[in-house]
Parts: structure tokens; C-alpha cells; sequence
């Protein structure tokens, strides 16, 4: 390469450098290729991405500027004339010559930083340490670094054309940090559950995707397909096909089917309290099961339901086991051990409940209405506006994230309130309804609330109070409230 040539590929102290040399005040520093005997391996075809100017990928070109940012193609020829060719030095970990789709290699001018093209063999300029690059990682980002110069985006500039050069390396700063882009896709691997002697049929297409955003379909998979024989016996067959990517980048796909065949299911599990209702374990209990498979580990997932009539009520009365087997018309056969524990009474809105309010002013934190203190405010229904602002009545709903049953409950208001002069505790049922429990409206003729009332057993998925004012003169503040029934 003639002096002339590389100024014209030169920018900083490239060019100052060049231009010593050209005095003959200094001497180049570019190693020969003969002082050194090295070489590359196998090269890999990469999109450099700044991590400022996302979209953006560093383009090794031909120009005044040697190295500059612009838009990630998105035709495939153009996505290939924009990528940076790398080749690993023999021997030697982390170092790297970099080239461009036309063979040029891009080279620090000096030691001193500034960048130039080559016009050598990778495996020459393998042997020169201007030529030479390491890529430091850290997470999913990279640095561009020869001794004391790595690749930076000049100015934080998001232009196209945006002059790329080199400073002192850095701590990993977004203007000299980089992420790699592999022109290799991946496809997602594939495979499924075949019986013995039934040759699976292959698909015509799979997608790739490659990691800055595109995919494609990609067709004529070759697949290195097995014998006949391993298709006739229980066992997991994997193999792989092949397919031309976007790039001309070999796609592989990885096939693994299991041989096998589906059998019964194993016996799901789950726990109650003695004297639970049957109608509470249904809307509980599992409604998918794994099944076997001959041959392998692996499970398949099935739909279930359960014979219920083979459960007796006074079955349920006793603490142990209890086997509910699947209906006849499942084809496999399936069961569910119920462990039923002594049951404790347990306040149901403590855990897997969440509250639903209306008609308040602002966003009520209702979490200290179950916190267990009798006395504080945690509730209050106050709306600017006055009295004829406020609603009677009012309430504050609770919704289960599985059913429950309920027997009993509380609700306060606060130390020196007194304006709720009637509740009604309501629970929604099955069908998202909400009725009263068998208490009934509750007047409270008193001062300050307090009510404590059982009722007959109800399965709730939710739980709320209606609560009525004495007066409009002023609001209705509560507590808490607590929603009790059998649990473990």
C-alpha cells in the first residue's frame, strides 16, 4: 500500500503520524508480516450494534473515514456488505483481525491511536499488534481495543455516517461499548411424542431468528434422517437437518422425538380439613393430570375429571385418606389422594384474598383492615362534596383465589366512630352471585360497631360487607373485618 493510499483512509493522529513518517522524522510501526509467523482461524461474519446508537452497526469502508456508524440493513446483500468480517489469531486468546466484505483490514495507524485500512491477508496482519484487536466483554456488550485505543462513537452522535474513531479505552461507557450480532440464526429445536413404528413427518419450514430483530422462513431443510428400525421400539431418536439461512448462514435443527406410548396417569395429591363439603373439593381439586410414557420420563398432560359419587359425605368427616378415582370414560385411569387434616378456624382474609371498594375518596389502602387491630382507621368512605356526596349504603368486597367455606364473622369501626347502623355480610357463590348469609341485616342499636355472628356454612369465592349509616351528618369509617371458616 502506497503512502498516499493510506492518508486517504486515515483521520487523527493517523494522519499526523502518516504524515512523520512521510518526513522521515519517524518510522512506521506496522510489524512485517515475516517478523512474526502466526495466522487465523475460522472467520466469523458479525454486525458490531452500538449500545448508544441502537439500530446503529459499525461499517469498516473504504473512505475518508475508516470506520463509521450507520443503520442496520435490513435486505439481506446489504446486511452482508455490512458486516465485520473476524478472524481468530492462532494461539493466542482474545485477539482478533478485523476486515470488511472486500478483504480490508482495519489497523491502528500508530500506537498512539487513529485508524487505517490494510490491504493484507488476515493471516498477515495477524503478525502486526497495529492489526490486532481484543473484544472485552462484559453482560451482553463488548469493547473494541488495541493497547490504549478502543473503537468510540466521536460526539454521541445517532447520524448514519457518524464518525467512528478511537480514544483511550474506558470503563465500559455506552459511546465504546458494542453488541455483537452473529449473521448466524437459530431455529427453535423440534419434536413430539410418537408411537412405536410411526415415522413422524417433518416439517417443510422452520423460522430463524437472528438476534437483532429479523427472522425468516427458511425451506429445503436437508434432515439426516434415521433408520427405519428406531422408530419400532420405546426410546428417545434425536437427529438434526439443515437450512440455508438469510446470509448464506447453515442453519442447524435439532429434532428429538420420544417413542413411546401414553399411559395412566400418576396419582395427584392434595390436602383438606375433615368435614370439608364435597362441593368445596371440586373447585379445588386438579383438572389436569400427567400421564406416563413407556420408554421415557417424560409426561403428558391430560384433561381429568373425577367420580365424585364414589365419595360418601361421612368420608369426609374423619381426618386420613380419602381416593377419588376418574370416571369410567377417561380411557386411563387416574386418582386423587385427599389427606384430610383437623381443621382450624382460620380468618380466609389473610391469605388469597384481594379487596375490591367503591365510593371513597382517593386510593384506600384496605391492607390494614385485616391487620388485627379493632381500634384504627383503616376504612372510610368520607367524599368532598358534604353529605349528599356520600352513598348508603356502602360496602367492601373481598375475592378468594379459590373457594371457601365460611361460618362465621366480624366486622369494627374505629375508636370513638359511630356511624354504621346496619351490616349485611354477603358471599359470592359459584356463579359469581352475591347472597346473604343466614344472619340476615344486622341493626346495630349501640354506639360504636362491634359485631361477631355465626351463620350456616356457605362455600364463598368472595366475601363482603354492606354496611348502612346511622345518618348523613357524616361518613362511615370500620376497622376491620374478618371472614372465618375450617382451614389447615
Amino acid at each position: 500500500m502506497t503512502n498516499s493510499k493510506r492518508a486517504a483512509r486515515m483521520t487523527g493522529a493517523g494522519a499526523l503520524a502518516l504524515a512523520l513518517v512521510s518526513a522521515g522524522l519517524v518510522s512506521t510501526t506496522h510489524t512485517s508480516a515475516s517478523a512474526i509467523e502466526t495466522g487465523v482461524g475460522d472467520p466469523r461474519h458479525v454486525l458490531i450494534e452500538s449500545a448508544h446508537a441502537t439500530g446503529k452497526t459499525a461499517v469498516i469502508e473504504a473512505s475518508e473515514r475508516p470506520v463509521t456508524s450507520r443503520t442496520i440493513a435490513t435486505e439481506p446483500a446489504e446486511v452482508v456488505a455490512q458486516a465485520v468480517t473476524i478472524y481468530p489469531v492462532d494461539g493466542v486468546d482474545d485477539e482478533f483481525v478485523l476486515a470488511n466484505a472486500e478483504g480490508d483490514v482495519l489497523a491502528l495507524a500508530s500506537e498512539d491511536g487513529g485508524l487505517e485500512l490494510l490491504d493484507v491477508e488476515p493471516d498477515a496482519a495477524a503478525g502486526d499488534p497495529l492489526a490486532t484487536w481484543s473484544l472485552p466483554t462484559r453482560d451482553d456488550r463488548i469493547m473494541v481495543v488495541n493497547g490504549g485505543s478502543a473503537l468510540n462513537l466521536f460526539g454521541w452522535s445517532t447520524a448514519d455516517g457518524a464518525e467512528i474513531g478511537t480514544w483511550a479505552p474506558g470503563d465500559f461507557g455506552n459511546n465504546e461499548s458494542w453488541i455483537l450480532h452473529e449473521l448466524q440464526g437459530d431455529a427453535d429445536a423440534i419434536g413430539e411424542l410418537v408411537a412405536p413404528g410411526a415415522v413422524p413427518a417433518m416439517p417443510d419450514s422452520v423460522t430463524a431468528r437472528y438476534s437483532w430483530g429479523p427472522s425468516a422462513e427458511l425451506s429445503d431443510i436437508a434432515w439426516d434422517m434415521p433408520a427405519d428400525e428406531v422408530w419400532q421400539q420405546d426410546g428417545v431418536v434425536e437427529f438434526s437437518g439443515s437450512a440455508q439461512g438469510m446470509f448464506g448462514d447453515k442453519v442447524e435443527i435439532d429434532a428429538r422425538f420420544t417413542v413411546g406410548t401414553v399411559g395412566d396417569a400418576i396419582e395427584q395429591t392434595m390436602t383438606s380439613y375433615a368435614g370439608a363439603r364435597v362441593a368445596t373439593l371440586k373447585q379445588n381439586a386438579p383438572r389436569t393430570v400427567d400421564r406416563t410414557v413407556s420408554g421415557s420420563d417424560i409426561t403428558v398432560t391430560a384433561d381429568v375429571r373425577w367420580d365424585w359419587d364414589a365419595v360418601a359425605p361421612e368420608d369426609l368427616e374423619h381426618v386420613g385418606d380419602i381416593v377419588v378415582p376418574g370416571v369410567e370414560d377417561l380411557g386411563f385411569a387416574a386418582a386423587l389422594r385427599i389427606t384430610l387434616e383437623t381443621p382450624v378456624e382460620t380468618n380466609q382474609l389473610l391469605s388469597g384474598a384481594r379487596t375490591w371498594q367503591l365510593h371513597v375518596n382517593g386510593d384506600t389502602d384496605l391492607g390494614d383492615l385485616t391487620n388485627g387491630d379493632h381500634d384504627a382507621e383503616a376504612f372510610s368512605d368520607w367524599r368532598s362534596g358534604g353529605a349528599t356526596n356520600r352513598v348508603n349504603p356502602n360496602w367492601v368486597a373481598y375475592y378468594f383465589d379459590r373457594p371457601r367455606d365460611l361460618t362465621r364473622a366480624a366486622i369494627f369501626e374505629p375508636v370513638e366512630a359511630d356511624n354504621v347502623g346496619a351490616v349485611t355480610f354477603q358471599y359470592r357463590n359459584m356463579l359469581g352471585g352475591w347472597e346473604d348469609v343466614s344472619a340476615g341485616r344486622i341493626v346495630n342499636d349501640g354506639g360504636r360497631l362491634a359485631i361477631d355472628v355465626e351463620f350456616e356454612r356457605v362455600t364463598a369465592t368472595g366475601f363482603r360487607a354492606v354496611i348502612e349509616n346511622k345518618t348523613d351528618a357524616t361518613w362511615m369509617s370500620l376497622s376491620e373485618i374478618e371472614a372465618w371458616g375450617p382451614g389447615l
